[in-house]
């Protein structure tokens, strides 16, 4: 079902001509639709080596689904240029910084196991990836940011995926829980609920309303901006001042 409908997802996308219009979420649903098509081959004709091809393909698997989150930045910031690209830098450092430090556990640690490094890298990504949603939430309510049907699927729909991955990895790594199989379809049923939202919502382009004015997100980077220049020129003016003295 899974499989059916993220290629149903995407050829809507084709049709409606919104694959462009969102890159990044449609690379990462076209990986995933990959990923999937290549786990039931392998279970099908191969099911001897479908754990540990399971556990090599969730690296990528859990690092592609970082896509979803730029995508969702981009878009909400897609007018505001300036905070964009500071949210942009600060993104990608979190990622690149998860990695790092599953890397090094991994690297360090007696025995490498590529089941526990991809369940590791899973369940930081999926952490940041609930917090950051958090704040992405919490700043479109706070400015009051008019969002279109597309983005709001998008929102709502991986919410719903990321937070129900967040409590099955917590519960289900609590001795007792793991080996209970009602843990095991917290995250499919959570997944199928998210593509059907996504199957409503971007079934036709529905763009964020363009601000007539500018909005209060721009007013308040400027004034930071501005104080940061500021706070630059007169440390710069200190320590020239120093270095004559």
């Amino acid at each position: 079902m899974e499989i059916a409908t993220e290629g149903f997802i995407l050829l809507r996308s084709i049709n409606a001509r919104l694959y462009g219009k969102y890159l990044a979420f449609f690379i990462y649903l076209s990986a995933v639709l990959l990923i999937d098509l290549l786990r039931f081959y392998v279970l099908a004709l191969h099911p001897n080596v479908y754990a540990s091809f399971y556990w090599y393909t969730e690296f990528l698997h859990a690092g592609v689904g970082y896509a979803v989150i730029l995508e969702i930045f981009r878009q909400t910031l897609n007018n505001s240029p300036g905070v964009a690209r500071i949210v942009r830098a600060f993104l990608w450092g979190v990622l690149a910084a998860v990695i790092l430090k599953v890397s090094w556990n991994a690297v360090s640690g007696r025995v490498w196991s590529p089941g526990t490094m991809s369940a590791e890298l899973e369940r930081d990504l999926r952490t940041i990836q609930a917090i950051l949603l958090a704040g992405i939430i919490a700043l479109l309510a706070y400015y009051v940011v008019v969002t279109g049907k597309n983005l709001k699927g998008m929102i709502f729909g991986y919410s719903v995926y990321i937070y129900a991955s967040v409590v099955s990895l917590a519960f289900g790594s609590l001795p007792g829980y793991g080996l209970r199989p009602g843990w095991r379809l917290v995250q499919p049923i959570a997944y199928m609920a998210t593509l059907l939202v996504w199957s409503y919502a971007l079934w036709s382009y529905s763009p964020n309303p363009v601000a007539e004015t500018e909005s209060k997100i721009d007013r308040d980077y400027r004034l930071i901006a501005e104080r940061t220049r500021r706070a630059i020129s007169k440390a710069r003016s200190f320590l020239k001042m120093g270095g004559e003295l």
